[in-house]
């Protein structure tokens, strides 16, 4: 008795997938299956960030910069590491490098707050320090 109540589930759930593929299918025929023989290039249809997307990006990169700019010194040490460096040039030097990089990295992150606002799209939203973000 209990089971011919239940009888219309799988009818349900199988109309229910079809109708998602139905659904979801023009989608993926506009991407897999992009005729590029109308001279269209969908990377040129991109549209550039705003000028308020721009401001906060650079605000949200100063804020990354204040808050992570000591994680410099163990990651310039991790990177010293890596390239094979001695021990003491390990203990010696690597600490120091990345102690500048960390202040270099918290000074750019409170410049970028401070100016986050200022209106010269063409200098203004680039990163001052690479890589732009430490993570």
């Amino acid at each position: 008795m209990g089971s011919t109540k239940r009888a219309w589930v799988p009818v349900v759930s199988v109309f229910v997938a079809f109708a998602v593929l139905a659904v979801s299918l023009p989608t993926w025929a506009e991407y897999e299956f992009y005729d590029y023989s109308y001279g269209i290039d969908p990377d040129q249809e991109i549209i550039p960030p705003t000028g308020f997307e721009r401001r906060m990006t650079k605000l949200g990169r100063g804020l990354q910069n204040i808050l992570l700019g000591w994680a410099e010194i163990p990651v310039t040490w991790h990177k010293k590491l890596e390239d094979g460096r001695s021990l003491s040039y390990l203990v010696g030097v690597a600490p120091v490098l990345g102690l500048t990089r960390a202040v270099m990295r918290t000074t750019t992150g409170v410049y970028e707050i401070v100016t986050f606002t200022t209106s010269d799209p063409e200098v203004n939203f680039r990163p001052i320090l690479e890589p732009e973000y430490l993570f």
